[in-house]
């Protein structure tokens, strides 16, 4: 049997991973759209045709109400969101094809990372790393998470252009390399790492096409740096969570924390998060000098048995050991917040530096074969992928809601204040907003952000507290000026302040963000109640021709009869 294993070609290791990938990750094809997916694709509208795909190298991936015009955001994805815009025109929102897609990516990656292992180790080898790669639960939010299909992206361009790297040698064929790396650069910002671990490749073991390869990357590099600095410019601090706003110094007494978060859920992925926020930024015994300790008696471990196969294997082997070394080391660094990042650790960060890890691993069972049989550890990898496939499995019907994902967090991560945002929200979608303001507050506590502000002032205008909510909505919009706040400011004007002074915010709202279907539809209705039915015309016309408009609220204005709304627990009659 172990014999076959050895011998199974690549279209049986393909079917293999296949069906292990749709077995663990079958049960979130049908999760909904969550957090990021409703400003990246549900409410994206130049998403919504592939008419606009200049508009997605243009600008960042989030739409803010800004209209048929380049995206916001501090990142440069292009790719991801050509990959969305793709799928919504054969599927619209149907959220099975976003899922299914982005499994097919997945595990895509899988089988390209087994085809690059085998160029160092058998199949018997290289096989059983390519599922545990694959089942993984650190890397399970990689599938689950639609916002992650950046990394799937990211990964399966990376590590094709490596595998081509290695599978052809002429120079020719660096083309293909480097149109690879390019599109890696479109899909996360990251790809310099695969870059580099090129590069490193071309260095120690086939130095002959290292300048070709140079003279090649440049000019591509050179654009995709022209593209980006034109999108969102060269390097934006995201301000997303409380560790962007300490000094260097300050993130980096966060690190050793940061590395022994990951390199413990390495071997032990328990009670995972979607996202890390909490900040060390003084010195302290617990989580400073400890988790250092930790860190580097985990690293030098590895060091040490660096030493100890130097005299077992050959030095190709070595070299390979340190090349795999390098390729986690460099994958761990880049998430040390050096450079500010958007929480303080992520799991799908991680996705890079795990598959150096399993490379190095592979190495050392090579090194140490000999201490036992090979149906030894074909049984331990076979218990390892299953207890591995489980875990998975089972963080799928995390991502059935914004709550269950929320409540699961903060279970893993008390410091999360994303997921008292998104308890909030829920409370708020069920207009208990009673129940939604202490997490709110709990939010706005942690970290103050344009969108803990938002649900802030929406609970509060949902007890009745006007002139608190609308000091909420003007602290959100001083951090960023979002087009839901805005929105949600253009229903306090329904029941709260002067017509004059309401006038005037909505009509600089909608010259803001001119593609606002709903800031429209307010100022029609502010027009029609205090001023000329003329002028609410206009506007409602506008509303309509952005986005759905209830269709009592339209016809009674175009009509310029009476119609009832009711909004926050009010009724409010117009005319």
């Amino acid at each position: 049997m172990l014999a076959k294993i050895n011998k199974l070609r690549p279209a049986h290791v393909a079917l293999i991973i296949a069906i292990v990938g749709l077995s663990v990750f079958i049960i979130g094809l049908k999760n909904p759209f969550l957090g990021d997916d409703v400003s990246q694709i549900v409410n994206n509208v130049p998403v919504h045709s592939l008419r606009n795909v200049k508009l997605f190298f243009d600008g960042g991936t989030f739409y803010n109400g800004q209209g048929i015009a380049p995206l916001t955001g501090v990142y440069y994805r292009p790719l991801m969101t050509v990959v969305f815009a793709t799928i919504f025109t054969f599927f619209n929102t149907h959220v099975l094809a976003y899922h299914l897609i982005q499994l097919i990516l997945y595990i895509a990656c899988a089988f390209i990372f087994y085809l690059f292992l085998r160029f160092s180790f058998k199949t018997l080898l290289a096989l059983p790393l390519a599922l545990i790669f694959l089942v993984h639960p650190l890397n399970s939010q990689v599938v689950y998470e639609i916002a992650s299909t950046q990394d799937a992206l990211f990964f399966l361009f990376g590590i094709l252009a490596l595998w081509l790297l290695l599978r052809f040698k002429s120079q020719k064929s660096l083309v293909l390399v480097v149109i690879s790396l390019f599109l890696c650069l479109l899909s996360k910002e990251t790809a310099v790492l695969f870059i580099a671990m090129a590069l490193l490749y071309l260095f120690w073991f086939n130095r002959k096409r290292l300048l070709a390869f140079v003279l090649t990357m440049i000019v591509p590099f050179a654009f995709y740096l022209v593209l980006k600095v034109h999108a969102i410019g060269l390097f934006t601090n995201p301000r997303n969570s409380p560790i962007d706003g300490y000094s260097l110094a300050g993130r980096l007494m966060t690190a050793p924390s940061i590395a022994y978060l990951y390199l413990s859920k390495v071997l032990v992925p328990w009670r995972l998060a979607s996202g890390y926020y909490f900040t060390y930024p003084y010195f302290s015994v617990r989580h400073v000098l400890i988790p250092l300790i930790v860190d580097l008696t985990v690293i030098g471990l590895f060091v040490y048995l660096g030493f100890v196969i130097r005299k077992r294997v050959s030095r190709g082997r070595l070299y390979t050991y340190i090349f795999f070394g390098i390729w986690s080391l460099i994958g761990l660094l880049a998430l040390m917040q050096i450079v500010p990042l958007d929480m303080t650790a992520c799991a799908t960060w991680f996705y890079f530096s795990l598959a150096g890890i399993l490379g190095m691993i592979g190495v050392l069972l090579t090194a140490f074969q000999k201490y036992f049989s090979p149906s030894t550890f074909l049984a331990v990898a076979l218990l390892v992928i299953l207890v591995f496939g489980v875990m998975s499995a089972e963080r799928g019907p995390n991502w059935k809601s914004e709550y269950i994902l929320a409540r699961y967090d903060l279970h893993a991560s008390s410091t999360d204040f994303n997921a008292y945002n998104s308890i909030a929200d829920t409370y708020i979608n069920e207009q208990n907003f009673k129940e939604a303001l202490p997490y709110a507050q709990d939010a706005v506590n942690i970290y103050p952000t344009a969108l803990t502000y938002l649900n802030l002032g929406t609970s509060l205008a949902g007890i009745g507290e006007y002139p608190q909510a609308l000091t909420a909505y003007q602290s959100g919009i001083k951090i960023f000026k979002y087009n839901v706040i805005y929105e949600n400011m253009g229903a306090l004007t329904l029941f709260y302040g002067t017509p004059a002074a309401n006038q005037k915010f909505l009509v600089s709202a909608v010259d803001k963000f001119s593609g606002d279907s709903v800031l429209w539809m307010y100022l029609a209705i502010l027009e029609d109640r205090y001023y000329s039915n003329a002028g609410a015309k206009i506007c409602i016309t506008y509303a309509a021709k952005f986005g759905q408009v209830p269709s009592f609220i339209y016809n009674g204005i175009m009509n310029d009869k009476p119609f009832t709304i009711y909004i926050a627990g009010k009724t409010i009659n117009v005319k």
